[in-house]
Formats: structure tokens, C-alpha cells, sequence
């Protein structure tokens, strides 16, 4: 939209303050209040931040032992350029707006750190190659009867889960109706601001609800499930409640990110099945998936937290595997029917980086389709209790960024300076949390946890 455009958008629907947004490397959601002739009048570039924005731990410290050529040597701005086509209505406040932005320097130049431009320009490689991605996220959450107050002052411990059992089940309709009043207002904000959904229903953790979206551009699908996070947030706030994104707040069930994906050409037709079956481009696909995903979960499972949602027989996969319908390997291949023909990456854990998640994912299937890797055997068994000679994946922050330092593929395809930037965060993130006074041989979650991750991510 040009200047007349916006401003012919921003009269009709009496918008005068603009809620700015953009995601920082570990999931946070910043922005802020623009009033309409500054947001109008700084388009062409965006408005200014510190640099600190994109160079900060969850707490807000800035990175300062490590660097990249986006930062000057001061502590400098950089800017939140708006993408106007995420451009918004509140829905509740009827002055307000919400727009998408992306992290620019200050003459407007891409950072190649921002999450949002690492997304996109892993989909414009593919549509290079003559194809197009649609993508879609499965959101796990836990929700409380307890404020986020209240939550705090009993350090997030002992909360009242939304519930009618204290049994762990799935698709239950009671507990459901219990988060009823929740969903609906969740609901109905989405409606009010065009975000489309699909259903929801009770998962298996007590007060855990899943809530599943329609396929879209990759970057489209991450845009919308950052907003819907936020949204859930200031739901929860309106409502005396709480919600978290952490991955396992209490013992049980965890919560993840499952990320569904699939190719079409340029005439929409399926490219990861045809006429006679599975296509060469889709075990391509899957070897590069499978050959980066070990790297590639130091993005999937940020977090220290995030390590903790990875044991056998609990749901999330723990082997390098994939398998068709096969809901305990790593890729869930679901080929038997070509329109519906897609990958669900079950790895990542409920606070990924959704612009991160699937640019890792997408580069690993680039890099199957550029080296023509093979997949393994397809795993026709449950992927938990395998023999030792079955690779598991990293189970702790720190084995995780090893992993992926060793990754050539994401490393030629993302770019060294975002991969060993992202290593650097994740080793800071784990020294954090080794010289905090937590305990690392805690098999629950420690305080540290609970602080860091239950309402900032």
C-alpha cells in the first residue's frame, strides 16, 4: 500500500494509534504504540529500537559477548520497518491497529538475523526452484483459573489447571467445556481480526488445550501464530487467568509445536506425491529434513525447559525417524493421499521461534533436494525403547548447539553468521542457567525456569 492507501485504510477504520510487532530470536513479541503521522510518516524505513531488541536473552541482557555486523560498536538503533500487508484491526479497541514489522537497519537494509527475513527468504529459495510452500502449526498450551498475579506470587507453582479431572486424558468433552469461556473469547477476537482457525480440543496434559490453524504461506502461518500467542495473553490478562507457552510446566504431558508442511508447483499441483506415488523430490526432502534435523533442534527446543518434554513414551519423538502415519517418529509422513500429501514435524516444543522452527525445516529440505540425500528405512514401529544403534536426538541445550556447529547444510544454506549467532545464544542461554544458582540435575522445573519462560515467551 502506498501513503493514500494506508491513510484511505487507516480513516475507514478510525485507526489513530498503531500497535507495531516483531519477534525476537527467542519468541518474544516486541513493538510498540505508533501514533498515526509518525507510523505513516516512517514507512519507507520503519521507526527506530535500540539494537538491543534483536541481541537480548528472555530476561533482556543484552548479548554483549558475542556480536554481528547488524550492531554497531556502541549500542546502536536499528528499525522495525511494517510489512502493510499484516496491517490489522484491534476488534477491541477501536482505535487501534496491529502491524507485523520486520528488524532493518537504519537506512532500511535487511538484517539477515531477523526471524521474519530468514522465513522469507527460505521460501522465495524454493519458489526459485518452481515450487511453493503451504504450512500450517498445531499450538499446545496450558491454561490456569489463576492470574498471572496470583501465578507469580506462588512462583508459578501449584496453579489450578482448567480442568474436570485431575486424570490425564485427550479430546475430553467436559474438560473442554471447562475452557469453553476461554476459547470463545479467543475465538472471537480472532474472527474480529480476519486470523483464520480450524478447531480445538482438550489435549492430554490437565488445562492443556490444542488449538490447530489452515495451511498458508510459510510466512503467513508464523505471522498468524505469533498473533494468536499474544492474543491468548492479553485474553488470559482481561480474564484473571494465565496462559503458557512453555514447553512442560508441570509434571505429565507436554506441550508442542507440531509443524505441517507440504510443496505444490506452480500450477498447484502436490509435489511430494503424484499418480504413481511418492515422488523422488519427497525422499530428497525427507533425507534433508532428517540429515539436518539434529542440528536443527537447537531451534525446534530453544529452551532449557524445552529438553525436558523429550523422554520416551511421552508423546514427542526422541530418534532420528520417519515413518508414514507414524506419530512416533520424528517426520509423521502422511502420503497416501496426493492432495493431502504433507510432512508433520513433531520435534519442536510449544516456545519455538515459529519463523525460526520452519526456516531450519525448510533449509533442511533444500539441502535434500540440492545434494540429493536418501532418507534412512522408513520406521514401521513405535520410535521409543529402539536399540541404541537408532540415533537419538540431543537432549540438552548445549549437546543441541553442538549439534547443529557441526551442520555444514544449515550452515551453506542459512548462512554461518545466523548459525553461529544462534549457537552463541543458546551457550549463553545454558551458562545462564549453570551460574544462576538453579539446579542442573533438577529433574523438575527449577524457579529459573518458571521466571524465565511461564509468561514472556
Amino acid at each position: 500500500m502506498d501513503e493514500p492507501t494506508i491513510n484511505d485504510w487507516l480513516d475507514r477504520h478510525h485507526v489513530e494509534r498503531i500497535r507495531t510487532h516483531a519477534t525476537t530470536l527467542d519468541s518474544i513479541d516486541i513493538g510498540k504504540y505508533v501514533n498515526r503521522p509518525k507510523f505513516v510518516g516512517t514507512l519507507q524505513n520503519g521507526h527506530s529500537i535500540s539494537d538491543m531488541a534483536l541481541a537480548m536473552d528472555v530476561s533482556g541482557s543484552p548479548h554483549l559477548t558475542f556480536w554481528h555486523d547488524f550492531r554497531t560498536a556502541h549500542l546502536g538503533d536499528i528499525h522495525l520497518k511494517p510489512d502493510l500487508d499484516t496491517l490489522i484491526w484491534d476488534g477491541i479497541d477501536p482505535n487501534l491497529g496491529h502491524c507485523i514489522c520486520e528488524f532493518v537497519t537504519t537506512s532500511g537494509e535487511e538484517i539477515s538475523l531477523c526471524p521474519r527475513t530468514l522465513l522469507r527468504r527460505m521460501t522465495n529459495e524454493i519458489a526459485t526452484l518452481g515450487y511453493e510452500v503451504k504450512a500450517t502449526f498445531e499450538l499446545e498450551f496450558f491454561l490456569y483459573n489463576n492470574s498471572f498475579d496470583s501465578a507469580r506470587r506462588r512462583g508459578y507453582r501449584d496453579l489450578e489447571p482448567v480442568t474436570a479431572t485431575t486424570m490425564q486424558s485427550i479430546y475430553h468433552a467436559r474438560n473442554a467445556y471447562r475452557a469453553k469461556p476461554f476459547m470463545d473469547e479467543v475465538i472471537k477476537r480472532l474472527e474480529w481480526q480476519r486470523l483464520e482457525w480450524e478447531s480445538w480440543n482438550d489435549e492430554g496434559g490437565l488445562g492443556q488445550i490444542e488449538l490447530n490453524f489452515p495451511p498458508a504461506d510459510p510466512v503467513t502461518a508464523a505471522d498468524r501464530l505469533c498473533r494468536v500467542r499474544q492474543l491468548m495473553y492479553e485474553v488470559a490478562v482481561d480474564l484473571d487467568m494465565s496462559v503458557t507457552f512453555m514447553a512442560h510446566p508441570s509434571p505429565g504431558y507436554s506441550s508442542g509445536l507440531h509443524i505441517h508442511h507440504s510443496l505444490v508447483d506452480t500450477d498447484c499441483n502436490p509435489a511430494f506425491v503424484d499418480d504413481n506415488g511418492r515422488t523422488p523430490l519427497l525422499l530428497n526432502w525427507i533425507g534433508g529434513v532428517l540429515e539436518t534435523i539434529r542440528g536443527s533442534t537447537s531451534v525446534l527446543c530453544p529452551t532449557i525447559n524445552s529438553y525436558r518434554r523429550l523422554s520416551e513414551f511421552s508423546a514427542p519423538p526422541v530418534t532420528q525417524t520417519w515413518g508414514e502415519e507414524n506419530k512416533s517418529a520424528a517426520l509423521r509422513v502422511i502420503s497416501h493421499t496426493k492432495n493431502a500429501a504433507r510432512i508433520e514435524h513433531r520435534l519442536a516444543a510449544s516456545d519455538a521461534n515459529p519463523y525460526l522452527a520452519l526456516a531450519f525445516i525448510l533449509a533442511g529440505g533444500l539441502a535434500g533436494l540440492k545434494h540429493e540425500l536418501e532418507p534412512p528405512e522408513e520406521l514401521n514401529i513405535l520410535g521409543w525403547g529402539l536399540p541404541d544403534d537408532y540415533e537419538r536426538l540431543p537432549r540438552t541445550i548445549l549437546k543441541a548447539a553442538e549439534a547443529l556447529d557441526m551442520d555444514d547444510y544449515l550452515k551453506e544454506i542459512i548462512g554461518e553468521d545466523v548459525v553461529e549467532y544462534w549457537i552463541n545464544s543458546r551457550k549463553w542461554e545454558w551458562l545462564s542457567f549453570h551460574t544462576s544458582g538453579a539446579d542442573p540435575d533438577s529433574s523438575h522445573t527449577t524457579d529459573w525456569e518458571y521466571e524465565r519462560y511461564f509468561e514472556l515467551i
